[in-house]
């Protein structure tokens, strides 16, 4: 409601109501509208969003909920129809997959292959989506769109220290599901929403929430250079660019140095957006404790104060007394001036008020941003350029839709500008930012989204396969609370979600193909390489030796030497030791993916060479691609050499000495199948001949368990 309110107070407030400038839409005043000459006003995401009718379908055993009408529809207009059912072995396979990033145990498998009713799958998803892995899964959907590492990036790269704190508060906020507009908020404005000490774990989170404007990258090594004002500007310019590309697909960088070339943004556009962040300043002082823990705290340190206090008073008097005699000498001098016996005092005090200090407890910290001292204001940078400062704007949302000043609000903590963009981001007067996260969920749930360039919804993007679809499932998720659980349900419980991915009669998909080979339509399930994450902890769990994690600071895999001698930094670690790279045990270190350091300059080598993105910037589709190199890294690499070790001593323990029992506890574990007769006599021949660990290193390689069908 406070969100509501303010961005109520700033559509009205500032001017009277016959001297405003309106939507370039309504208002031929609109500076956008003279700008471009009327022009570009008919992007399709920037229309309000519909509720559009359900198009009748001939087919109507089909649908099993609405979206489903829109599939039907568009593949019955191309003359196609959707593909069979997929088997219950695939599907439980890729609701696993989908839900949670892991595979099915034979057992799970079985029992949802036994399970004859008809609302099976739901009770399935269901299940997955309250389980804690869910949350680890999709937290990595939306920590690369915000742009997430441990590290601060350029030269040093040094790791920070409390970053993970923002990931595992993701892995929290997706498993509660909490509505995906109050995420946002509380990303760009948490700390406007909580006055003073924390005083549950919901304010808690939102202060921790706050590390979104701190995680992206900084250069600590600019001050040598004094070039403080450059990462700052680029600092800025970072949060502006990836709260447009994130929360509303909007490009905003390329208007950072011009007017934007294609869409209907105006330079200006750039910086009174910025100018929403102009106030923010580190807050790494701020102790995330419950108020009431931070009074137990400071009575805690007060005490330890008082006592260590009463040795200092000892070391003074000693230092006291020899000054009355040395007037003129520093206590540096004093000390050599003093007597054994008074040095040994003086020595033994303030020793022991050290030794009493170390008792003192420190307050939980984080990465942390808030309020400082801003005019709310933020100047245009020639060309972009940090130095060439020209005039100030004030803080506003894009021109298009208003090109008034913000109004603020003291009703909250801080400035409150901040919190009035939130409000405004997640309104129903932005029609992007539904649009957007629907699109986002789509991708995750059907491998590619309604718009294929997720984080661009302008003219250089891509228009969407199903536009009415699309508001149709925007409209329901804001109905829905903006519930992300829901809205991924609807999906894996659709018909179009549980079609097969490959269609067996030929003559059916080679016509298909020859009207929608790239399928737009969906006439059939998209199928999919498992990410980097989800193959590695596939590889781990099917040898029995993935390890449950709470999350914590994050875990550090060894490198090989080649790396560790490329990057300069590791050789000029500093007493913090936050420039080299510290590996931890082996057996520390089977986790989840997520879990793992998660550097700017220096990528596990396993997880680049499957597409692991870049992090630098927000990523809302990761590239994938096929190369020698991961099919080379699957064989040889010492961490795919150890889990097919350990998957042979698994199957060894599951199926005794049995050759024939081997391999299809081998296939049952990694595939979820039996194995051919085929399948089963090569096994048999690979075991005796070479060894059963190698089996098991063959079968992690099959295209099998690292696609998803």
């Amino acid at each position: 409601m406070l969100m509501r309110a303010l961005l109520l107070l700033y559509l009205t407030a500032a001017a009277p109501a016959e001297d405003r400038i309106g939507d370039a839409w309504n208002d031929e005043r609109n500076p956008i509208r003279q700008l471009f000459k009327g022009q570009r006003l008919d992007l399709w995401s920037l229309q309000p969003v519909q509720s559009p009718p359900l198009p009748g379908v001939g087919n109507t055993a089909w649908p099993r909920h609405e979206m489903d009408h829109f599939i039907f529809a568009a593949l019955a207009k191309a003359g196609l129809t959707p593909a069979p059912e997929v088997g219950k072995r695939e599907l439980a396979r890729r609701l696993y997959f989908d839900l949670t990033g892991l595979p099915p145990s034979p057992e799970q498998v079985e029992a949802f292959c036994r399970d004859a009713a008809p609302d099976a799958s739901g009770r399935l998803a269901d299940a997955l989506l309250a389980s804690r892995e869910f949350g680890e899964h999709w937290a990595r959907w939306w920590l690369d769109a915000v742009r997430y590492s441990d590290s601060n990036g350029y030269d040093w790269d040094e790791f920070r220290p409390q970053a993970w704190r923002f990931r595992d508060y993701i892995v929290r906020s997706l498993n509660a599901d909490k509505p995906l507009d109050r995420l946002i908020q509380e990303h760009l404005a948490g700390d406007e929403m909580v006055s003073g000490p924390p005083q549950d774990a919901t304010q808690q989170d939102c202060l921790i929430a706050t590390g979104y404007l701190r995680i992206g990258p900084w250069d600590n090594s600019s001050k040598l250079f004094n070039e403080e004002h450059k990462t700052r500007a680029a600092w800025m310019a970072d949060l502006t660019e990836t709260t447009a590309s994130a929360f509303m697909g909007l490009t905003m960088s390329c208007c950072r140095c011009h007017d934007h070339k294609t869409e209907p943004f105006a330079q200006t556009d750039h910086y009174r957006f910025r100018a929403f962040f102009e106030d923010l300043k580190f807050a790494d002082e701020m102790p995330l404790d419950l108020a009431a823990d931070q009074k137990v705290i400071e009575a805690h340190n007060a005490s330890v104060e008082a006592r260590a206090g009463r040795h200092d008073e000892a070391a003074r008097a000693i230092l006291t007394a020899a000054k009355k005699k040395y007037r003129d000498k520093k206590d540096d001098e004093l000390r050599k001036l003093l007597g054994s016996a008074q040095r040994k005092t003086l020595k033994t005090a303030e020793k022991e008020a050290a030794n009493v200090r170390k008792e003192r407890r420190k307050f939980t910290a984080g990465m942390l941003a808030t309020s400082g001292e801003s005019s709310g204001k933020s100047r245009v940078l020639s060309g972009g350029d940090a130095d060439t400062p020209k005039e100030e704007v004030e803080a506003g949302i894009p021109a298009i839709f208003n090109p008034g000043a913000l109004a603020i609000s003291r009703s909250v903590a801080g400035h409150g500008r901040r919190s009035a963009l939130a409000g405004w981001i997640v309104s129903g007067h932005n029609p992007l930012t539904a649009r957007v996260m629907v699109n986002r969920i789509w991708q995750q749930c059907f491998g590619r989204g309604i718009v294929t360039t997720p984080g661009d919804f302008g003219f250089s993007g891509v228009r969407p396969s199903h536009s009415e679809l699309l508001d149709h499932v925007a409209t329901l998720l804001v109905r829905d609370s903006w519930s992300l659980k829901k809205t991924i349900r609807r999906m894996v419980t659709s018909s179009a979600y549980q079609q097969a991915a490959y269609i067996s009669e030929e003559s059916r998909r080679t016509r298909a193909e020859s009207i929608d080979s790239a399928n737009t339509l969906l006439w059939r399930m998209n199928p999919r390489r498992l990410t980097a994450e989800q193959l590695r902890d596939a590889m781990l769990s099917v040898a029995g030796t993935l390890r449950s994690s709470e999350g914590g600071p994050p875990r550090w895999p060894a490198l090989p030497d080649e790396v560790l001698a490329a990057n300069p930094a590791f050789y000029d670690d500093n007493e913090t030791k936050t420039k080299g790279w510290y590996p931890d045990k082996p057996e520390d270190l089977t986790v989840r993916s997520l879990y793992l350091i998660q550097k700017r300059t220096v990528r596990v080598p396993f997880m680049e060479t499957f597409d692991l993105p870049d992090n630098f910037v927000s990523c809302t589709r990761r590239g994938i691609s096929t190369v020698p190199s991961q099919a080379v890294t699957l064989l040889n690499n010492p961490f795919s050499i150890q889990c097919a070790r350990d998957f042979a001593a698994r199957v060894e323990k599951t199926a005794g000495s049995d050759p024939a029992a081997r391999v299809t506890a081998a296939w049952q574990l990694a595939l979820n199948r039996n194995p051919t007769p085929q399948e089963m006599e090569t096994g048999q021949k690979l075991t005796a001949a070479a060894s059963l660990a190698v089996l098991c290193r063959a079968v992690l390689n099959l295209n099998e368990f690292i696609y998803l069908d």
